[in-house]
């Protein structure tokens, strides 16, 4: 149920951000340019696959789409913190707003605000990867993969068995 109501919220801002997208168009930089052309879609994509199973790509297909964007995700977030405009405006409000209260709530005012903008980000960033990935390994979450029970053992051979049972007994 949260992929779905993921997946559609995240459409929503898609299209409430796309008139300022168009409006800023001129001035954006070739990484948003890219990332707004090729890997918005990509996320839309992968989200909507996980939530209502639309899209059917060969497994491989969403690992190279994992692959290129995680790698490209780091590339536009270093892009847009320091090229972009969106920190020092958003720094600049918080100072606006922390300059009207007492030394000690604008510390907390400050730290508040990044650690809010902080998770808020987190939240927009990291789902849609998340959706690459289970749509190029399956359902399998990552601490199902890293759990030493998940390595397949050798199977035993019928012999094994009872003598495996018969040192049981003895100790």
């Amino acid at each position: 149920m949260f992929w779905k109501i993921y997946a559609v919220l995240y459409m929503a801002l898609i299209v409430l951000g796309l008139p300022t997208a168009i409006h800023r168009l001129p001035q954006a930089s070739p990484i948003d340019l890219i990332d707004m052309a090729l890997f918005t879609p990509i996320a839309m994509a992968g989200l909507w696959s996980v939530a209502f199973r639309h899209i059917s790509l060969p497994k491989n297909t969403w690992k190279v789409l994992l692959f290129v964007s995680v790698f490209w995700r780091a590339v536009a977030i270093g892009n847009a913190i320091l090229f972009g405009d969106m920190v020092p405006k958003f720094q600049a409000s918080l100072v606006a707003v922390s300059n009207k209260m007492g030394h000690g709530a604008a510390n907390t005012v400050l730290v508040g605000g990044m650690a809010l903008a902080f998770a808020i980000a987190t939240f927009l960033m990291l789902p849609p990867l998340i959706a690459l990935y289970r749509n190029a390994y399956g359902d399998e979450s990552l601490l199902k993969l890293m759990s030493p029970s998940s390595v397949p053992s050798a199977p035993s051979s019928s012999p094994s068995q009872p003598a495996l049972s018969s040192r049981q007994t003895v100790a």
